[in-house]
């Protein structure tokens, strides 16, 4: 079975539901559109565990390529106590900014690691690619984290800069591929459609399933869809 989730933000413990709930085995598949880390508990608990899967291919997110362009300046041999001394004030600065948008949980979980660790999380991050394809029922689809931001018809996915697949917006009734399924993470559906907070919107075209896991106030939760039978899943 072939399963898409999205935006876990942290969130080891529904993770660990979501895949008990599913029966994920070592013969499933499974897609993460991005944004691993940021706003939830335990991001670096929550990367180590998505480490250990061969059968779990992580997309990058914004809040990804954002928490390792701050981090990387980071020395290994830096410590929580004096890591901001080896940034320079640039440095220093984009990271407070990330700091204040989510990044606290994830930065201290990732200065909580050794050094090889360190590397290895990065090393993870680095070899997330920008979009998958996947098939299955006789359906065609293109799994990114937020969509594709200037898209145009005739271009080739591998012709876009790395930005395009980060901070797109689409919205319900836009539409990609006149012949394939996009699934978008990114924006929490309750933004989309206040009637869909915690669910996957399917707009046809475009399937969202950023269920706002990182919002629970908004009744965000983790969202999960099998491309096989269209079947929802939650945690």
């Amino acid at each position: 079975m072939i399963y898409v989730t999205a935006d876990l933000h942290g969130y080891l413990e529904a993770w660990k539901r979501l895949v008990k709930k599913i029966h994920f085995t070592e013969d499933d598949t499974m897609f993460v559109l991005g944004d691993l880390v940021d706003c939830g508990p335990d991001p670096m608990g929550l990367v180590s565990e998505l480490m250990t899967y061969a059968n779990v291919f992580p997309v990058l997110g914004n809040h990804d390529l954002r928490f390792a362009r701050c981090v990387r300046p980071i020395p290994p041999e830096a410590t929580a106590e004096n890591f901001m001394s080896f940034l320079t004030p640039e440095q220093q600065a984009a990271l407070a900014d990330w700091v204040r948008d989510g990044g606290q949980s994830t930065l201290s979980g990732f200065l909580a690691l050794d050094a090889e660790e360190r590397e290895a999380v990065l090393d993870y991050i680095s070899e997330m690619t920008l979009y998958e394809e996947a098939e299955a029922d006789g359906v065609s689809f293109v799994l990114t984290h937020s969509g594709i931001d200037g898209f145009e018809p005739e271009k080739e996915l591998d012709d876009y800069p790395m930005e395009a697949f980060l901070n797109a917006h689409p919205r319900p009734g836009d539409e990609y591929f006149a012949d394939k399924t996009v699934i978008v993470g990114h924006v929490p559906t309750y933004q989309l459609d206040e009637s869909m907070a915690g669910k996957i919107l399917d707009d046809g075209a475009i399937i969202y399933i950023d269920c706002g896991a990182s919002h629970p106030d908004e009744g965000g939760r983790l969202g999960c869809l099998r491309l096989d039978d269209f079947e929802e899943f939650y945690a």
